[in-house]
This record gives structure tokens, sequence and C-alpha cells, in this order.
């Protein structure tokens, strides 16, 4: 059964809390030789952080900006996808107790051994984080660039950064973390199911005869899956990885996430069938896109009685969204007939 998840609520008030509570500890912290020491990196946070409305993070001409819907974060580029709000404090809690300690080089033409070039640029290793005000204006931005090991004292590291309009770069105390892959803002784990109570799985590829394992004995005694049938004139490689198939459905994590408006169809998308002990179907849809790599994977599920529970918290974060999922796992649950089969 799928576990559900709780997203954290990160409201106003609660982002002044953090604030305050980030200056109270930056100021009060004992400092030692080598420890950061000077002044704030983005005061403006400080100042005002109840009219933070959003955070807007850019690399290699690329943008994700978190957006505060009331009292939740999400995803803009992803329609409003939620975002995990004590992912969002971590990075405010690092912005805010940010200092700039030391100045570096103003030449521009050096800025790149501190990966500090221009963020927009297609090979650029910079980032570049604004702060959003309720207008969509920014009130304070800064691009983040190479991190310094251990430069504040052992496990206390340092980055470099800059402001956008202007030439001076700075090593400041911290390490924000300037991230546009979706998976690192949002709960990654998008299904998790009880392999114990799996009876059967289905695997049906467009134009192919469908693959189907099942359990042996009762669920729950630790049976193995097994193939139910052979084609005449085939036989199972060694390394088909029969169990795999149910196996795999054990945990499935998301790379990144869209809207789906209607259920996938067409030559390109498996149908994958899970059908369980208590009751619960789950019913996959894999989808590959144009690039070999893409896999993206959508579901529904079914149940009556006490599965019907399980299948309405599936539904309840699943409905409306497909994911994109690595392809390593998308293989595993969509095996093919040339995958576990060899000719005689």
């Amino acid at each position: 059964m799928i576990k559900p998840q709780h997203f954290v609520i990160l409201g106003a008030t609660t982002l002044v809390a953090l604030v305050l509570a980030a200056v109270i500890h930056a100021s009060s912290t004992q400092r030692g030789p080598g420890t950061a020491d000077g002044r704030p990196m983005l005061p403006e946070l400080r100042r005002q952080a109840n009219g933070l409305a959003g955070i807007e993070l850019s690399k290699r001409g690329q943008t994700l900006t978190l957006v505060r819907n009331g009292e939740q974060w999400s995803i803009k580029e992803r329609a409003s996808y939620p975002v995990q709000g004590d992912k969002v404090r971590a990075l405010l809690v690092q912005l805010t107790n940010a200092e700039l300690t030391e100045p570096k080089t103003a030449a521009k033409d050096r800025w790149a051994l501190l990966d500090l070039e221009d963020p927009a640029g297609k090979d650029a290793k910079s980032g570049l984080v604004r702060l959003l005000d309720a207008g969509g204006k920014p009130m304070a931005e800064m691009v983040i660039g190479k991190s310094r090991p251990s430069a504040f004292g052992a496990g206390r590291n340092g980055v470099y950064v800059r402001r956008p309009s202007e030439a001076q770069t700075w090593l400041a105390s911290g390490e924000p973390n300037v991230t546009l892959d979706v998976k690192d803002w949002v709960d990654p784990a998008i299904f998790k199911g009880d392999t114990e109570k799996l009876n059967r799985v289905t695997v049906a590829h467009p134009k192919e005869a469908p693959i189907i394992v099942e359990r042996e004995g009762e669920a729950g005694k630790g049976g193995k899956f097994v193939l139910k049938s052979v084609p005449e004139g085939l036989k199972v490689k060694e390394s088909a990885g029969i169990e795999q198939i149910a196996l795999s459905l054990g945990s499935v994590e998301l790379e990144d996430v869209r809207k789906l408006d209607a259920t996938p169809v067409g030559d390109a998308v498996s149908t994958i069938t899970a059908e369980s002990s208590n009751g619960l179907t789950v019913t996959f849809r894999l989808r590959r896109d144009s690039a070999p790599d893409d896999a993206w994977l959508s579901f529904t599920a079914t149940g009556e009685g006490e599965a019907k529970k399980a299948a309405d918290q599936i539904n309840s974060k699943a409905s409306g969204w497909e994911f994109k999922i690595p392809k390593w796992k998308a293989d595993q649950i969509g095996k093919r007939a040339a995958d576990i089969f060899e000719t005689t």
C-alpha cells in the first residue's frame, strides 16, 4: 500500500520566524579563527521576509520558479506541482545566514575560474537566485558559483558569489543549493507498493503478446514470481530477471513531472497491471517519448473495501500527472519478450 505523503507547510509567518531564527543563530554563534565574519549576503531577505512570494532559480538559460501559494510552495513551470517545504526552508536558511567574507577578483575575464560567468550562457556552471515579491519583481538576486570546501573550518563550506550588476566577486559562507532538478524539490517517491501482496503482473506492449508473471503459492508466503507460460519455440534467458518485473514496483521515484490531460494511448504506450491479494489493482501506463532514454509513467488504482482506501491514496497523488522515471526502472517494469526469451 502506498503511504500518504505530507508536504511541509511554510506560510508567511513561518518565513519571518525562520529568517529571525537564522539571524539570531548567526549572530550568537561563537566564531573562531577561519570562520565566516562579514556582512549579510542578502540583507533584503532579512528585512523583507514577509514579502517573499517566490524563488527563481536559473542556469544555462533554464528557469525553475518556486512559488508560494497561500501556505504551500509549488513549481510554476510544472503546473504548480507541490514542493516539499522543508527543502525551501533549507535554502532560505542558507541564503539568510550567508555572509560576504572576502573580496575576490573583479576582472570579468576571470569570473569563469570561480564559476561566476553569466548564468544564461549555454555552458555556464553558475546559477542565479532571485527572491521575488508578490508582483514577481526581484527583491534581491545573486549569482552562485563554485563551492569551496571547509573554507571556514572543518565541515563549514564556502561559495563564490557576485551580484549580477557588479563585477566584484566574493567568497561567502554557506553553500546554497541552486538546482533545477525537479526531484531535488519535490517528494521523489511517487509510488510505493507492497510487493508481498502482489499476485500477478501483466505487461502488455502494443502488437505483442502480453507477458504475465504470477506468484507461486499464496501471497505473503515468500513464493517466487514465475512466467505463466512460455511461447512454443522460445526459452527463457538466464538473465531474464523475471522477478524484477514485480519487485521493481515496490518503489518508483521520479526525475521530472508534467501535467497529464488525457490517458496515454498509442504504439508508444505500454500497460502494466499489478494485482494484489487484498483486491488492489494498479494500472501503469509507460510512455516512451521520442528521446530514446525518456520514459514517462502515469497510473491509476482501483479496489473495494480496505483496498479502496489504498486506491484512493494512490489516485490522490497520481491523478492528473505523468512522471518521468529513470530508464533502468522503465526497463525493469516494462520488460519485453526480447529481454526474456531467446529462440531455440
